[in-house]
């Protein structure tokens, strides 16, 4: 999804909304890099995604701080997997076997993705998640997605694309179902710490598997800065399911001939209307 007329108010205010994260003395200093990352990048950018890493490496720079965001992951990553996951595992027992399980936990998966740290702060993500909950999805290509998967063998490589850190404990229990299901899943998070992603070191903290990769990307997938060995197993794999709003910009920019599931909730207008829902509907698209 190519970088809109409309995304530079959206980049500026998660850039206000960062600041206040940072020393009084250094906040201007740092909306003044922002702006000036918006003038210089956002004719070549070729996704909203490009200019907010941009953005999320000047808050490193003037903050001094490899990983902002650190201690908000933390404590919202615990909330999550105390408070909402174990509400969804329960629900998950009282559903039948099959396509049933699978759309409860993508529907979940992807209503979760409704909350950012930098737009909301951290209080109240019980609520804005029960929000996406009731909404339901948007776009609902579940059925068509299972379909795909449980014709897929355990050779054949699905690979899980992570977003924010605190979806971690409801991706898993995805990850965890399709494990079951005999699937081979390889999960990609960032190799280093970048807004509110999760890194590949919090992955492996709270999950054990063979197949845990770091993204070289700084946000979404950009071919450019990724590793050969990461995007080869992205263009063989049978599969993506990815999470959140830059791995929809990015990927949908990427030509790789296999099917994306994209499980996000719509937080702005630019992705509302190319996607053709409303802003706040949690989805699961399926792209051929």
């Amino acid at each position: 999804m190519r970088t809109d007329y409309r995304c530079p108010a959206c980049i500026l205010k998660v850039a206000t909304k960062e600041a206040q994260m940072l020393l009084s003395k250094d906040r201007m200093a740092f909306i003044k890099k922002v702006i000036s990352i918006l003038d210089k990048e956002l004719e070549k950018a070729i996704t909203p995604a490009h200019i907010a890493a941009l953005r999320e490496r000047a808050l490193k720079e003037v903050s001094r701080n490899p990983d902002p965001y650190k201690s908000f992951k933390g404590n919202l990553m615990k909330f999550v997997s105390e408070n909402i996951a174990p509400l969804i595992a329960k629900e998950l027992n009282n559903l039948p076997e099959g396509y049933h399980k699978f759309r409860w936990l993508v529907l979940n998966a992807s209503a979760i993705n409704g909350y950012e740290i930098p737009l909301h702060g951290g209080d109240d993500i019980a609520e804005r998640f029960m929000k996406s909950i009731n909404r339901g999805l948007g776009i609902d290509h579940s059925e068509s997605a299972f379909d795909l998967i449980t014709k897929l063998d355990s050779a054949d490589i699905i690979s899980y694309v992570l977003d924010n850190a605190h979806e971690l404990p409801i991706d898993l229990l995805l990850i965890k179902y399709l494990e079951g299901l005999g699937k081979t899943v390889y999960i990609f998070a960032r190799k280093n710490p970048v807004a509110d992603d999760v890194t590949l070191n919090e992955v492996k903290n709270h999950y054990e598997s063979p197949y845990i990769f770091g993204l070289e990307s700084p946000l979404g997938v950009m071919p450019d800065m990724e590793s050969e060995t990461n995007m080869n197993i992205l263009k063989t794999s049978k599969l993506i399911i990815a999470k959140g709003m830059a791995n929809y910009e990015t990927l949908t920019e990427l030509n790789l001939g296999i099917p994306v599931l994209h499980l996000l909730t719509v937080k702005c207008e630019v992705v509302a209307e190319h996607v053709g829902v409303n802003v706040r509907s949690p989805i699961a698209l399926l792209r051929r």
